[in-house]
């Protein structure tokens, strides 16, 4: 096997890039034009690798270079490297793993893509790149990444609910009567009060990039921004999902969702602070709508991602145990 590793900021994607994210039924957060969205905006540097065997691709990777904190902040010149950092395997955006493979690669050429990858990065970054740092790592993917004398330090889980019933009247008469009440209110007052957003393809890209630099720089005010770019490169993807809430034609809230067929997976959020206009408990009605269409679609569940773990254990989620596997060399 023979690995590429690409710069999306200075050297053009391959095209069967898009071609195997298609074939493999990847969630649109891999499509290339958003990849490259995310790393010209990056405090980072942004690398993508193509693993082959015999011309034909049989995996994917994503993620980022980092290194000591910078002096200066800025995003990440093209091509630039820190004096000495890791190789942050992980998909930008989301809490989705930097990687995939061919749903047919048996188990050992999945460990032989990854040792291809790894060959590759050190040949693409030189000395200075320590290893690799694989994130979001299941006892499913496991095999893929473990090896002798590489540690696993255990991350905090991702969420995941199970779709076990026939519509969301059947997904309130599964809560604590209290929750169930509380929610049902919050749900109904969603409705009346603001025009709802419901599973769409597409956005005001630069709305939805507005909203959700607001939302994140709250907690983290050098957070760099999620590009209108990016919107604008997802809008009519197939399986980009919006659910959201206006008043009027302000955007109050959504949440980009992934929808592959067979489970949605959440991803970026923004809302509107109150004290600037939004509305109260928007973001347990985003939660609802997203069940709402898991049940009504008939995917098999929704991943909620990592964080707020008590929180949406209370609308049924179950914890997922992932892994850091470190690879240094």
């Amino acid at each position: 096997m023979h690995a590429e590793i690409i710069d999306p900021t200075a050297e053009a994607v391959p095209a069967d890039w898009e071609i195997f994210r298609k074939q493999e039924g990847l969630i649109a957060a891999w499509q290339a034009r958003a990849l490259t969205a995310i790393a010209w905006c990056s405090t980072r540097p942004v690398y993508l690798g193509v693993v082959r065997q015999g011309g034909e691709v049989v995996g994917l990777f994503t993620g980022s270079v980092g290194g000591p904190p910078r002096l200066r902040r800025g995003y990440a010149e093209p091509g630039s490297m820190p004096p000495v950092g890791w190789f942050d395997c992980h998909l930008p955006v989301g809490f989705t793993g930097g990687f995939a493979f061919a749903a047919d690669l048996p188990k050992a050429d999945r460990a032989e893509a990854t040792a291809a990858f790894e060959k590759a990065v050190r040949r693409r970054l030189g000395r200075r790149c320590l290893g690799v740092l694989y994130r979001q790592v299941t006892a499913e993917t496991l095999p893929a990444f473990d090896r002798r004398f590489r540690p696993r330090i255990t991350t905090a889980p991702n969420t995941l609910l199970r779709n076990r019933w026939a519509d969301l009247d059947g997904y309130f008469a599964d809560l604590p009567r209290d929750r169930r009440r509380r929610l049902r209110r919050v749900h109904a007052e969603a409705s009346e009060r603001t025009r709802v957003l419901y599973g769409v393809g597409d956005i005001d890209a630069e709305r939805a990039s507005a909203l959700a630099c607001a939302t994140v720089r709250k907690h983290s005010p050098y957070a760099p921004p999620l590009p209108v770019r990016y919107f604008e490169a997802l809008c009519g993807e197939e399986g980009v999902r919006y659910f959201g809430h206006l008043d009027g034609d302000r955007l109050l809230s959504f949440d980009l969702t992934f929808d592959d067929g067979r489970r949605l997976v959440t991803t970026v959020n923004g809302s509107l602070d109150v004290r600037d206009g939004g509305r109260r408990d928007l973001y347990f009605d985003l939660y609802l709508r997203e069940i709402d269409y898991m049940i009504s679609h008939g995917r098999t569940g929704c991943e909620f991602g990592k964080g707020m773990a008590e929180l949406k254990q209370r609308f049924g989620c179950e914890l997922v145990p992932q892994s850091l596997v470190i690879a240094a060399w």
